[in-house]
């Protein structure tokens, strides 16, 4: 497909089906490239960012917790929305601390793209020399549990098995790091 081809998507109409929780879900028309028409549903939600976090002694430090889309216990990299006028190096930094209490250095790895029907922008970290500083101070709808897994348990228990959230931002967290 050209540029061309893809550039001649025409929204004819939008309207919001839901909204709660920085989501929204959007019904929209297109006129499609041959002509037709067709309806699609968009996901909008605001740009997020997570942190593959690393200790002085290579443990991941990671988020476990109850996901509702999923219906079960998963786990996650620290992370969470951007908020307004807000930078995503300062949003993962406040979510590290907050969710595990954790604090390092922090470097970009790469943005990404939630999935393709969603205007979703993720911001993949990489934070080194974690340390723990203070005890989690979670949102109130978050039940954390913190967990720090050697780096060799992370790839073989966690990525390998479909157990974590983060999957793409935990790849490119570790391509940053020459861990592939």
């Amino acid at each position: 497909m050209s540029d061309a081809t893809a550039a001649s998507w025409r929204e004819i109409e939008r309207s919001t089906v839901f909204s709660k929780f920085g989501r929204s879900v959007d019904r929209v028309d297109f006129e499609l490239p041959d002509g037709r028409r067709d309806e699609f549903y968009l996901k909008r939600e605001r740009p997020a960012a997570s942190v593959l976090a690393l200790t002085s002694d290579h443990r991941v430090v990671l988020a476990r917790q109850y996901r509702p889309g999923p219906g079960r216990v998963l786990y996650e990299l620290p992370g969470g929305f951007v908020e307004p006028g807000e930078e995503a190096l300062d949003a993962v930094a406040r979510e590290l601390l907050e969710e595990t209490g954790y604090q390092g250095e922090i470097r970009a790895a790469g943005p990404y793209w939630h999935d393709a029907y969603s205007d979703a922008r993720r911001f993949a970290f990489v934070a080194t020399g974690c340390v723990k500083v203070a005890e989690p101070q979670p949102e109130r709808t978050e039940f954390i549990d913190v967990a720090t897994l050697d780096l060799h348990e992370f790839r073989t228990r966690v990525l390998r098995r479909g157990e974590l959230t983060d999957t793409a931002a935990a790849y490119l967290a570790l391509d940053a790091l020459n861990l592939l």
